[in-house]
């Protein structure tokens, strides 16, 4: 007895396998295909139509006839005959006849793969990484807080004692508010990390906020012997968010490129299209911060981004993490190049609008 193995194989796939003719009538429809629209081959065959299964889905297998082209989903909800509606990722391709004189259609291969189990681990895993990175910044902000306490708590005894002269309790009152200062920097962490609002998201020009942003770092290290170039290949590139919270990315960013530089040194900028990179069918525009400083070593890139990590004598670990979150919130990342004594490139991709 001949054995099917196309079939055996087709059948037992973790994946749904349809096949239709240019007419869009059902010539295959594998076990796993079967479970997803909850309708048998028979029925699908026998009946004849395309409109009986999901709308969502007889939508895309349209598109795919019409435009010719190959078509992806990463989610998609598909509801059964049952009315039951679970997560799918949908890939469907056109197939064609090359021996004509031109490409005609032939088949649309579907296939549809069951995400509810994946979304799961996903969304555990996330929570899990989340969950971590909380408990890292609770514990981090825990042990930072303790510095600026002790510091007010060690003033203001000084203060209270009777015999304080002017000067000493000027320079306490110093200590207190540059401590109080300090901590409030420190909570502010938390308000920055809160899901934005779309209400509060405006249209921004980058080189405007970037300018800004040189002028003040400039005026900071007057003593360095620092020159910035700018390149703005697109001036007018800009993108929809929060001005303040972007605003805080480059002050981080190009701070950083300063303090890097010991007493001469230059730093580049660039702002340009990210011509070879999508995500969600979004453009996005790049900014490439460079500068001549110190560089970071191979283990300091890899903790460059967790809260609390510095290098800095006086610094607090916060600037770069945050800087990553928030350009998470808006859609984009941030990488970093870096080698040590030769200089860093922070790329900030953000979507453009």
């Amino acid at each position: 007895m001949a054995i099917n193995f196309e079939s055996i194989i087709l059948d037992n796939l973790r994946e749904g396998i349809i096949l239709l003719d240019k007419k869009l009538n059902f010539l295959f429809i594998n076990q796993e295909a079967e479970g997803i629209l909850g309708k048998s081959q028979n029925f699908l065959q026998k009946k004849d139509n395309i409109n009986i299964i999901d709308k969502k889905v007889v939508k895309l297998i349209k598109e795919v006839k019409k435009n010719l082209e190959t078509k992806f989903v990463s989610e998609i909800r598909i509801t059964d005959s049952l009315g039951s509606n679970k997560l799918n990722s949908i890939y469907l391709r056109p197939i064609f006849n090359y021996k004509t004189k031109e490409p005609s259609l032939v088949y649309i291969l579907v296939k549809i793969t069951n995400l509810e189990g994946t979304s799961f681990l996903n969304k555990q895993t996330k929570f899990e990484d989340e969950e971590k990175l909380m408990s890292q910044l609770f514990y981090g902000l825990a042990h930072e807080i303790k510095n600026p306490l002790a510091g007010i708590k060690g003033a203001a005894q000084i203060v209270k004692k009777n015999k304080s002269s002017f000067e000493t309790i000027k320079e306490c009152s110093e200590i207190i508010e540059k401590e109080a200062v300090r901590l409030e920097n420190l909570v502010n962490t938390f308000k920055y990390l809160q899901p934005h609002s779309e209400q509060s998201s405006t249209i921004v020009e980058l080189s405007k906020v970037i300018d800004e942003v040189i002028k003040l770092c400039s005026q900071e290290h007057r003593n360095k012997k620092t020159k910035v170039f700018t390149n703005y290949e697109n001036e007018s590139a800009k993108v929809l968010c929060d001005e303040s919270l972007i605003r805080i990315i480059f002050l981080n960013i190009i701070q950083n490129s300063y303090d890097s530089i010991k007493s001469s040194g230059e730093i580049k900028i660039t702002i340009k299209r990210a011509k070879d990179f999508k995500l969600n069918k979004k453009n996005f525009v790049q900014v490439e911060i460079q500068d001549s400083g110190k560089g970071i070593s191979k283990a300091g890139l890899v903790k460059i981004f967790q809260p609390f990590y510095t290098t800095k004598k006086d610094g607090q670990g916060i600037g770069l993490f945050l800087s990553q979150k928030i350009a998470n919130k808006f859609g984009g990342f941030i990488e970093v190049r870096s080698i040590l004594k030769s200089g860093t490139k922070f790329t900030i991709y953000l979507p453009g609008n």
